[in-house]
């Protein structure tokens, strides 16, 4: 680094120069003194370097110089050794500096470093010392380059044939596996060596074993020691018996089989015995044993496999297959074909009208389409049927049909073309309702329950009922049709419909269509026929598929009965029965239609009825049954009569503290089962409801304990039902029991309580409340005597006898006591009372004071109402800084924390929300780490605590999360905590067990520490359900003697406004309370190129990269310019850049080369004695111009100079005007 001096510049010229340079002569011996040049000595005769370049001049003491040769000095005398590098240093030419190759040390770099001093090598290695390094000769066993590492002599797999290695210091040893030897495993054992195979077996060696070869030495076995049995190898086939004998065997053969051994099956089949091809099976064989297509009966069995049996084809039959069959004999043909009998077979000469095997097809005549014009074509016997479109006709639809023009039909009707005997004629088709050939006869009628309607009609073929009905009750017979022999009901049973055919009186068949409802007052068309073999039941509706639903079934009747026959004479048809009441019209019996004029005089014409339940008749509730020409009201309990007017009296038993009871006497006992019911109503939660018992004891007893009816039955558990049962509403309650729980049961029936209130104390004492309409198995058991003549009561049960029940169910007045506090108003209700409360009171009696509605929070902070006072709620603002303090440390212990939530908005990646610290067994916290939620429960010794597993949710995004943390069992002392965000269904699980919140309640509270190191916003932070005060109250507003959370040392001070800036918790950083929503302008400005935008919650930046910050004002990335130099590597501090410089530079930036010479000193006489004498000719210059301006202003005082005024006077009057500061002049 080269240091330059600084040159000294001259005064500039100026007019009075030629005056100081005569000073200059004065000035020199004061300069001269002051920069030490005066002479002091007499200079040496070498100043003028007289010597020679190479030569080196020496002054001698007479005034005189010698030059001589010059002598190496510092680094040209090469002082540094083992090529270490040599640098001058300071102005002495002898100094210098050696820098050392690494190895070397010393100020000539003549020491030989011994790497070997620290002992590098291991297990007795020996090190030698080398240039700049180390050499270690390791023992046998190690390796490496210190010998740490142990040599593995097994890891060259030395073992052979699967033998196991263990290795040792410098060598290994082999664990051979069986049959195997040697050092490395390399010997086969010879096991043939000891001679293991006796009787002469020939040896053969194996690996870790022999095998002996026995043949021919007569034994057998392992080493050929056991005697060779003929027998013992089974040699006979098929089953057959072995006799032993001496060297040698006999086979005994079962019949069918031969040979030496039994091995030949004889086959019986060989002369084909079975005739006409019949298929020859031998016994022999036994896959014809068993199985599903099994020849032969039972299993197979060499004893009885000798013989065959012959499989014979189609039209045979004997032993051999050779007795032809006759077909004909089972009458294969039906439909009256004729049979021939053929070899193997039949053949059938069919009737017209039949085809195939056995005549059993019908041959379609359709399939040729015969109809034409587009008409459907219907297979008869030996024929077809076309139904032809509405304007054609004939046999096959070619004939254009023209009946129906200049048709009389009236408009209703519908014109049905004909087309007979080579005549065009036509029908009216009439609506319904209507008859004759132009519809001008009425076919509808009504039937009156009870008067059913007779008529007789001829019979006909097929036999039917067709009609259309409506009607509203839910059953009844509609019409029946009787002959001789038959007799068809079309019937409502339960509102469906349903046909019943009965022969000779005998049941037949009967026909259901289950699931329409026909009772709905809308006209049904039915109809039921019987046809050969079936009865049909149709029913044409708009619930059915395609409107019509179709039931039948088969029927096979007697041949005196068979419907296929014409029946001859009279049938009976009788519409309407005893139950039956409604409408009817088009009705038809086997075809033939019956109208009103034919049925008699007694026929109502038409159909009119009114609606029997419009308007609603019933009362209470009552559900009204529409019975056609009547109605019935389903009353409800405790109401009855025709229109549920009449009323059960309730009974009220213990009115004002009276004691009550009542009792009945049961002509006889309740079997087999029994059912008790009534009304209840009362805010007592135990006494005594009813008891049946006898002389001795009680047998069954129903009771109130807890608020739940209970039954209690002899030598039975006790009985339930579920719900509490005390709430003052009005129940119904059904209690039903079996033979099994009326053992002992009595006819004694007391109700309410005892005569002696001692004998009810076991139940509950005697009962107080409203009981109404008991009923035991449907008897009524009144509390008061009936009115007379009052039908529509239920029937009386029993003798009664009642003491102090008042009649009708009359309440205590709950307000004779005043009640409600603050002049609130007491409004009785049934056995209870309601306060109708004054402004800012609430609560059952108003004794709770309302706070809120004072408005006593400042907007646009909101108030919520806590015990026994408020909190004001707002949405905070938290910059940077420490945390905000609140304690609980009033809080009763009644109050259980099991739960807390926080509403936040940040973009720190980095901060505390919530924590809290009780030593070291309880704890809780809620952060943002690394732009995720992270969340945090210790509570209870001996708990490991509840964490959130890393990484949680991302939350440092800018919107508002809500996030709650609560214990999965609030109750217990060890649970799970659960955490939700943002509402989630299914909450997160934090991993282990911890207890509740506790140590933040009560005295020596744990103080809860928000928003440390944050920047963003709050929402409302709760503890245990309780708000943190995050606002102040308005001012002058009485807190009360709230239940909340503090703010540590702010009492009741913390009520009062800060002027001057927004008010802090105590400990906060910039809490500001509350903050609206900031807008982009002037007023927030977004700084280093940052974007601003608005959102749904104020302004916000987009920051460019490299900065962040609420206003983009912090860099992120100080090294971006990479300011380090000479390789320094840059690390951020604080925001800014700092350098760590290699070893052989320094400085801020690593700008400083180590172990370079330092800059001179500082020529303080060469720059101070010349910058001294400009100041003072400076000062002179100054003193010489003030002299002649005074000079010049006396020469003008009391003379009038009119040159002068014009020259100078313009000047002077504008220098005494004000000038206006520049920064006005710019506006």
């Amino acid at each position: 680094m080269t240091l330059v001096r600084p040159e000294t510049q001259g005064p500039r010229p100026l007019g009075t120069l030629p005056g100081l340079l005569l000073l200059l002569p004065l000035w020199a011996p004061a300069l001269a003194l002051l920069a030490g040049t005066l002479p002091s000595e007499t200079p040496s005769a070498c100043v003028s370097d007289p010597c020679a370049p190479g030569t080196q001049c020496q002054a001698t003491e007479s005034g005189g110089y010698t030059c001589g040769p010059t002598e190496p000095r510092g680094c040209a005398t090469q002082p540094c050794h083992h090529g270490a590098l040599c640098v001058p240093q300071g102005p002495d030419p002898n100094g210098f500096r050696c820098y050392c190759v690494p190895g070397f040390q010393g100020p000539h770099c003549e020491l030989d470093i011994n790497e070997c001093a620290s002992r590098p090598c291991h297990h007795g290695a020996t090190c030698r010392n080398l240039a700049d390094h180390y050499e270690c000769h390791c023992p046998l066993g190690y390796a490496g380059v210190t010998c740490e590492t142990e040599v593995d002599e097994c890891a060259s797999a030395p073992c052979l044939h699967g033998g196991s290695c263990l290795d040792g210091v410098g060598s290994y040893r082999c664990m051979c596996a069986p049959g195997y030897g040697g050092a490395s495993c390399q010997l086969d054992v010879d096991e043939c060596q000891s001679q293991p195979c006796a009787h002469g077996g020939v040896c053969h060696d194996l690996v870790n074993g022999f095998r002996c070869d026995c043949s021919d030495t007569g034994y057998e076995g392992a080493r050929c020691e056991d005697e060779v049995l003929e027998c013992a190898s089974a040699p006979c086939a098929h089953n057959s018996s072995c006799l032993e004998g001496l060297g040698s065997f006999r086979c005994l053969c079962w019949p069918g089989y031969s040979g030496e051994r039994c091995e030949v099956d004889e086959d019986e089949c060989a002369a084909e015995p079975c005739q006409h091809g019949g298929q020859c099976l031998q016994r022999s064989e036994p896959a014809l044993y068993g199985g599903a297509q099994a020849v032969f009966p039972g299993a197979f069995s060499f004893r009885h496999a000798a013989g065959f049996v012959c499989r014979c084809p189609p039209g045979f039959e004997g032993d051999d297959c050779s007795v032809d069959v006759d077909e004909c004999a089972s009458q294969p043909c039906i439909y009256g074909g004729r049979c021939k009998d053929l070899p193997n077979g039949f053949k059938c000469h069919c009737p017209d009208g039949y085809t195939g095997l056995t005549c059993q097809e019908d041959v379609d005549e359709c399939l040729s389409e015969p109809c034409l014009h587009g008409g459907t074509c219907d297979d008869i016997v030996a024929g077809y049927i076309c139904w032809c479109p509405e304007a054609w006709g004939g046999p096959d639809c070619s004939v254009l049909l023209t009946g129906c023009q200049g048709h009389t039909c009236p408009m209703a009707a519908t014109c049905i073309p004909i087309f007979e005997s080579g005549v065009h004629s036509y029908a009216c088709h009439c609506p319904p309702g209507t008859h004759g050939p132009f519809c001008g006869q009425n076919t509808t009628f009504s039937v009156a329950a009870g008067s059913p309607v007779q008529a007789s009609v001829p019979a006909g073929d097929p036999l039917g009922l067709a009609l259309r009905f409506r009607t509203t009750l839910p059953g009844g017979v509609l019409a029946t049709r009787t002959d001789t022999r038959n007799s068809l009901e079309l019937a409502l049973m339960g509102a469906t419909l349903q046909a019943t055919l009965r022969s000779h009186g005998v049941t037949v068949l009967i026909l259901r269509l289950p699931d329409l409802a026909l009772n709905d007052s809308h006209w049904h068309r039915v109809e039921v026929a019987l046809r050969p073999g079936t009865l049909e039941l149709r029913l044409w509706h708009e619930g059915c598929p395609a409107w019509l639903c179709v039931v039948s079934g088969p029927v096979t009747l007697a041949p005196t009965s068979s419907a296929s026959s014409s029946p001859a004479g009279l049938c009976t048809t009788q519409l309407g029965g005893a139950a039956f009441a409604g409408c009817l019209q088009d009705v038809r019996v086997d075809g033939h239609p019956l109208l009103p004029e034919e049925l008699g005089e007694n026929v109502l014409l038409g159909c009119e009825r009114h609606e029997q339940c419009q308007p609603l008749p019933c009362a209470y509730g009552g559900a009204c049954v529409d019975l056609w020409t009547d109605f019935r009201c389903d009353c409800p309990r405790p109401y009855s009569g025709p229109k549920c007017t009449d009323e059960v009296p309730a009974a009220t038993f213990g009115l004002g503290g009276t004691l009550s009871s009542a009792s009945f006497l049961l002509p006889e006992l309740p079997a087999p089962n029994l059912t008790i019911s009534f009304l209840l109503r009362t805010r007592e939660p135990a006494g005594l409801l009813l008891q049946f018992a006898n002389d001795s004891a009680a047998g069954l007893t129903v009771f109130l304990s807890g608020g739940q009816i209970r039954a209690e039955a002899l030598g039975s558990p006790i009985l339930e039902l579920p719900g509490h049962w005390d709430d003052g509403l009005r129940h119904l309650v059904v209690l039903s029991f079996g033979p099994d729980q009326l053992q002992g049961l009595g006819q004694q029936v007391y109700v309410g309580g005892r005569l002696l209130p001692a004998e009810s104390q076991a139940w509950g004492g005697p009962f107080r409340g409203c009981l109404q309409d008991l009923q035991i198995n449907g008897f009524h058991l009144p509390f008061f005597p009936l009115s007379l003549g009052n039908s529509s009561e239920p029937s009386e049960l029993g003798n009664r006898q009642a003491w102090n029940i008042t009649m009708g169910c009359v309440s205590e007045d709950m307000c004779s006591s005043d009640p409600c506090l603050h002049g609130g108003t007491c409004l009785v209700t049934w056995n209870d009372f309601h306060c109708t409360c004054s402004t800012n009171f609430t609560g059952p009696t108003c004794a709770q004071q309302l706070w809120c509605p004072g408005q006593p929070c400042l907007p646009p902070a909101t108030c919520e109402e806590v015990p026994d006072g408020f909190v004001c709620v707002a949405e905070t603002t938290f910059l940077e800084g420490p945390p905000a303090e609140f304690s609980g440390h009033n809080l009763s212990a009644a109050h259980t924390f099991g739960d807390l939530s926080l509403a936040f908005r940040t973009r720190d990646l980095e901060a505390s929300l919530l924590s809290a610290s009780a030593g070291a067994h309880a704890a809780v916290w809620l952060a943002v780490h690394n732009g995720s939620l992270a969340a945090g429960v210790r509570s209870g010794r001996g708990l490991p605590g509840a964490v959130l597993s890393a990484p949680g949710p991302r939350v440092a995004d800018g919107a508002w999360h809500r996030v709650s943390l609560a214990m999965e069992r609030p109750a217990a002392a060890a649970s799970r905590w659960l955490l939700r965000l943002d509402g989630a269904v299914t909450p997160s699980v934090l991993s282990g067990l911890a207890g509740a919140l506790d140590f933040l309640r009560g005295p020596g509270a744990a103080r809860v520490l928000l928003a440390e190191n944050f920047t963003g916003c709050l929402g409302r932070v709760a503890l245990g359900g309780l708000p943190l005060p995050l606002a102040p109250p308005r001012p002058g507003a009485a807190p009360g003697l709230a239940q909340r959370f503090a703010v540590p040392g702010l009492g009741r001070q913390e009520a009062e406004p800060r002027t001057g800036g927004p008010r802090r918790p105590r400990g906060g950083g910039e809490a500001l309370l509350p903050v609206l929503p900031e807008e982009c302008g002037l007023n927030f400005p977004c700084l280093n190129g940052g974007r601003c935008e608005v959102g749904p919650w104020g302004a916000n930046c987009s920051c460019q990269e490299g900065f962040a910050g609420r206003r983009c004002q912090i860099p992120t990335l100080p090294c971006e310019a990479n300011p380090c130099l000479n390789g320094g590597t840059c690390r951020a501090a604080g925001g800014e850049p700092e350098c760590i410089c290699s070893t052989t530079f320094s400085g801020q930036f690593c700008e400083v080369v180590k172990g370079l010479p330092l800059p001179q000193p500082f020529p303080l006489l060469e720059v101070a004695v010349p910058a001294a004498c400009a100041c003072l000719l400076l000062l002179l210059l100054g003193l010489l111009s003030g002299i002649l301006a005074a000079r010049k202003r006396r020469q003008s005082e009391g003379t009038y100079s009119p040159s002068q005024q014009e020259v100078a006077g313009a000047r002077l009057e504008m220098d005494s005007v004000l000038k206006v500061p520049p920064e006005e002049r710019l506006i």
